[in-house]
């Protein structure tokens, strides 16, 4: 298709004789090919074409040209089209024409004094245009840029596409723009360039005398020249966006695998940390090449060969860095964090070995506490002889321990943490006897903690006695007693842990504990009457005596007696069932009414009402009972009468009755009475309801039982009918028939569902007689 003098020639493009008798169009100034048509015909070229006041959209045959619509519009300067969209630069104006629909979207203005409208197709729906300021806009169909634009140069005069670049062209140079990050990539020396344009795939570039095929390099050989000259993340970009032309899926692949590995290590020299373990990543990286980088790190066990062709050409990190001390730190700092992210992931991790082994030396170098816990989590993979005499070398006698005890070495775990306790070895990380415990409780052998526990007794008996009441041994509690006598606090622990943790119920363990605490209160009266010490030694005491029913009375009985623990002697004079004793102890001697009504609660805490009423009873007898010694006088009326208003329904009321004085009046016990009455007809109300639900459920089973008979009838047993799982005769009335009229012994056929002789099974119905005999059932 030529274009001369307004008019559009078709010619034979063999010969370029043209095709017919004339122009197939008149009155043309521009047109364009419509690069994705929307026609099914293979052998049709749709176009549009810009005339004085409109545009037309044509699809050209072979023998002739047929219109399809035209749209209203100035004079078009330049123009694109798109599959529907035609992109018009008018004058002064660019807008976006939606050929289906007739719609326009009016897009920016332009200088026509120093911008020449340049309008290129780039993909679906998208169009570049020349913008102000020597812009190459982006723009949608829909009026909208999704791209950054392109600065380029003045005076360009063609424009052209090349997937993955914008070529532009002026009376000097060839420019190369990348449409991936849209900066400028290359520049050529071509005099005198008119034209340019992309066709099928071959760019030419026209001058006044000549025209020139400009060969693009494969973008592998551009992919090797950028990585040459570190520009790496062109590089990447370029080969992410090529489309594995010219090559296997596979063999792309593997090339861009290895391209993201070299790309790491030129970050890596460069100390661009986070881009080269993103790229490790990326690439699949085999994790020896990197560290080999780092001397001494890999397990002289392990026979590795960098890779060929070498990913990189680094001798090791401290050539990298150019020996600066900082930078290798940093870029040891890289290493262990990049391993550590590898064993993050949660995959199945390559080269586990050789990743524990490097972690542990890098942090062993740095004395770092992390190391520590790393070494908590416990599963880890290495070489154990290199590791400890790496640690012993740096003086991370901590961590040694630690590594021997994770990999199940305990006796050389506790040796060097003797050491330590010794202060025979030095490391900033120990925590002192603690570090002993804590591997000490993990031995499962009572021997090894019976050889240590003296040991650490010696040293620190609260942090000793974690040995018997954690660890993991099975321990006999009555040694651990006798190895405790020397260490009174620590014996105090254990007997805790037995009594609280283990919930031992030996009387001599809760005994021995309760007599401590009667020993320990006794002392703090005896110095220090007033004492927070003594109100929380005697709240233990008072707990362990309500709580536990395990220890024997007499002898704490024995040790109380003489003291002021008047509370806690009624606490154990409960524990012997003497009620009224602990009850007379907390009326007339402490005049501690609300503790008397408390020890009345706790006592029938989960008891019948008869044992209820008996121990408020006896309260009740107390109050209203002198002192010994005392007078009529000296009762306790006023928390007799509380305590008849409080616990009403807790008290009998013919018992009550004939305990209170004749001589009181009705006012003194109306409320107690109102109170009593309400409950007792509450009582009573509640037997009748349940009296008239029983007769109602056996009604019910009345009902059932008559069903039962009236629907089956009498079932005939023969005297000659046998059993059909034990073929014995029936002794009794009382079997069990099936549907298909199997019969069985109860205890022949267990599962009433199932026949014993077919396997049948049947669904029992709801009304079927529970009582085992002339069972009913449906299928």
């Amino acid at each position: 298709m030529v274009l001369s003098d307004g008019n559009l020639y078709i010619l034979d493009s063999d010969v370029l004789n043209t095709i017919g008798s004339g122009p197939k169009i008149k009155n043309v100034t521009v047109f364009c090919v419509n690069e994705n048509p929307n026609t099914l015909d293979p052998f049709t070229v749709q176009l549009c074409v810009g005339k004085r006041r409109c545009i037309q959209i044509c699809s050209l045959h072979e023998d002739r040209v047929s219109f399809l619509k035209e749209l209203s519009t100035p004079e078009p300067v330049n123009i694109a089209m798109d599959g529907t969209f035609v992109c018009v630069a008018g004058q002064g104006h660019y807008c976006v024409f939606n050929v289906e629909t007739g719609l326009s979207q009016d897009l920016f203005p332009y200088d026509t004094a120093v911008t020449y409208p340049h309008v290129k197709r780039i993909a679906k729906e998208e169009f570049l245009l020349a913008g102000p300021g020597n812009l190459g806009m982006f723009v949608t169909a829909a009026g909208i840029s999704e791209r950054p634009p392109i600065q380029w140069m003045e005076g360009i005069s063609a424009v052209s596409y090349y997937y993955p670049y914008i070529i532009t062209i002026t009376n000097q140079f060839i420019r190369v723009y990348s449409l991936i990050d849209q900066q400028h990539k290359q520049t050529l020396n071509f005099s005198g360039g008119e034209l340019i344009g992309n066709f099928d795939g071959q760019l030419y570039v026209a001058a006044n005398s000549c025209v020139s095929c400009l060969m693009p390099q494969p973008w592998t050989v551009q992919v090797q020249t950028l990585m040459d000259n570190e520009r790496v993340e062109e590089a990447v970009e370029l080969a992410e966006h090529s489309g594995a032309v010219g090559m296997s899926q596979e063999q792309y692949q593997q090339l861009f695998h290895t391209l993201l590995q070299k790309a790491g290590f030129i970050k890596l020299s460069h100390g661009v940390y986070d881009q080269a373990q993103d790229y490790f990543l990326r690439g699949s990286v085999d994790v020896r090449e990197v560290i080999s980088l780092y001397p001494g790190l890999l397990p002289a066990t392990v026979e590795f060969m960098r890779a060929q062709p070498p990913l990189h050409h680094l001798a090791d990190i401290t050539q990298a860095m150019h020996g600066d001390q900082n930078k290798i730190e940093d870029a040891k700092r890289f290493l262990s964090g990049y391993l550590l992210h590898l064993r993050s992931l949660g995959e199945p991790i390559m080269c586990r070995l050789e990743i524990d082994t490097a972690i542990i030396k890098l942090y062993a170098e740095r004395k770092s506490s992390d190391l520590l816990l790393f070494l908590e989590s416990g599963d880890i993979v290495c070489n154990l002889p290199e590791c400890a005499q790496w640690l012993e070398t740096h003086q991370q006698y901590s961590a040694l321990a630690k590594l021997y005890r994770v990999l199940g070495d305990l006796d050389k775990s506790l040796k060097v943490l003797t050491r330590l306790v010794r202060d025979e070895i030095k490391d900033e990380h120990f925590k002192g006897i603690q570090d002993l415990v804590d591997c000490l409780i993990c031995a499962a052998d009572p021997n090894v903690v019976w050889r240590y526990s003296d040991f650490v007794l010696d040293r620190n008996p609260m942090e000793g006695v974690r040995v018997f009441t954690d660890t993991k041994a099975t321990l006999n509690p009555s040694r651990v007693l006798q190895i405790l006598q020397r260490y009174p606090e620590a014996r105090l622990g254990f007997l805790h842990h037995l009594i609280y943790t283990k919930k031992l119920q030996d009387e001599k363990y809760h005994t021995e504990l309760v007599l401590h605490y009667v020993d320990e209160a006794v002392r703090l009266i005896n110095e220090e009457p007033s004492s927070s010490e003594l109100e929380e030694a005697r709240g233990k005491l008072q707990d362990l005596l309500t709580s536990s029913c395990h220890y024997q009375p007499q002898p704490v009985l024995a040790r109380m007696q003489g003291t002021s623990l008047h509370v806690e002697t009624a606490a154990v004079f409960g524990r012997l069932g003497e009620h009224e004793k602990a009850l007379s102890m907390l009326v007339h001697q402490l005049k501690d009414f609300s503790a008397a009504e408390q020890y009345c609660i706790a006592q029938t805490r989960g008891a019948n009402n008869t044992c209820k009423s008996s121990i408020f009873l006896k309260l009740l007898k107390i109050y209203l009972r002198p002192p010994p010694g005392g007078s009529e006088d000296d009762i306790e009326l006023a928390p007799a009468i509380e305590l008849l208003s409080v616990h009403a329904g807790d008290l009998e009321v013919s018992a009550v009755l004939a305990l209170l004085p004749p001589n009181w009046s009705l006012s003194i016990v109306h409320h107690y009475l109102r109170a009593a009455l309400r409950t007792s007809l509450h009582q009573s109300r509640i037997k009748r309801i349940q009296q008239t639900l029983v007769r109602s459920d056996n009604l019910q089973q009345k009902f059932i039982l008559y069903k039962l008979n009236k629907d089956m009838g009498p079932i005939p047993l023969a005297s000659n009918r046998i059993c059909c799982v034990c073929n014995r005769g029936f002794t009794s009335c009382e079997f069990t028939i099936y549907p298909n009229g199997v019969m069985a012994h109860l205890t022949c056929a267990p599962n009433p569902s199932v026949c014993p002789l077919t396997g049948t099974v049947f669904q029992v119905t709801r009304d079927a007689s529970r009582s085992g005999t002339n069972k009913q059932y449906s299928r």
